[in-house]
């Protein structure tokens, strides 16, 4: 069988067997028989990968910054709900000792007195007072309870104790920082309170700031119950709290007011008293 070059259309020569197209019309690569282009089987051309690169890139940067803000929402989201925490839990602390503030007339009675400290944007006040604890209660009778069934002696500690607060920031002898209390359970007109590591316990690092406001007919930045004799209606504590996001430092301001049930009245049930009837 002889073999001929036969010319395409696109100049370029094809060799075939003569009798292989029956019209006799040349056969080019890449057409069928007719001059239909020949279908493509498989492969991506350079263009069609650079452009589903770029569309896979675009969608990735998108999903990746939106699970960043994301995330950094949520992280944020975390430190703050942690500052909240540490300070409801020192609000709580010294709600429960000035609800229990008491003036015992007793030679040891140094009275409620509430000093302020630092300044306007960094205040330091402190305070003092004399304070039923429920929760020296709730342990006295404990002991109480196993000294009756052990038929041992047991240091009992009395429910009235002097209670302090203030912000420590390495001023005394002590480990303890941030926001601290003392309570003095042996209490005695000869006895000062001792601060050191065992008397004084440490609340919470990450407050370094603390503010106090008195309440009687009006609002005022200090009190001292030995001078007015009587303690203040409501008292409204301030808390500064500090916390570390993302390298950066910042200071939350958490506030709570609360009346105390050993004072005369509160401002709202404060009424003027009948003159009795002739």
């Amino acid at each position: 069988m002889s073999v001929s070059m036969t010319p395409c259309t696109s100049g370029r020569f094809r060799s075939r067997p003569r009798g292989a197209d029956s019209s006799g019309r040349p056969v080019c690569p890449g057409r069928e028989a007719g001059g239909r282009r020949a279908a493509r089987t498989g492969g991506f051309t350079l263009i069609e990968l650079v452009v589903a690169t770029s569309i896979f890139l675009v969608v990735i940067s998108a999903a990746y910054a939106l699970f960043s803000s994301s995330r950094g929402i949520a992280s944020r989201g975390e430190a703050r709900s942690e500052l909240f925490q540490n300070a409801r839990a020192a609000i709580k602390m010294i709600e429960d000792d000035l609800r229990g503030a008491v003036m015992s007339g007793s030679a040891y009675d140094t009275g409620f007195v509430g000093t302020q400290g630092g300044t306007p944007a960094e205040p330091l006040d402190t305070i003092d007072l004399y304070s039923v604890n429920t929760h020296a209660m709730n342990l006295a009778a404990a002991q109480q309870q196993t000294q009756l069934l052990t038929a041992q002696p047991v240091d009992l500690k009395i429910d009235l104790s002097r209670v302090s607060y203030w912000i420590e920031q390495g001023t005394n002898p002590i480990k303890a920082r941030g926001l601290v209390r003392m309570r003095q359970t042996l209490l005695s007109a000869v006895t000062p309170p001792v601060v050191n590591d065992d008397t004084v316990e440490e609340i919470s690092r990450d407050i370094v700031n603390m503010s106090f406001r008195y309440y009687d007919t009006a609002w005022e930045l200090s009190w001292d119950s030995t001078q007015q004799n009587v303690l203040p209606q409501a008292v409204e504590v301030t808390l500064y709290v500090q916390g570390e996001w993302r390298g950066q430092k910042s200071v939350e301001k958490f506030t709570s007011r609360f009346y105390l049930p050993v004072a005369a009245v509160t401002p709202k049930a404060k009424t003027q008293t009948a003159a009795p009837k002739k």
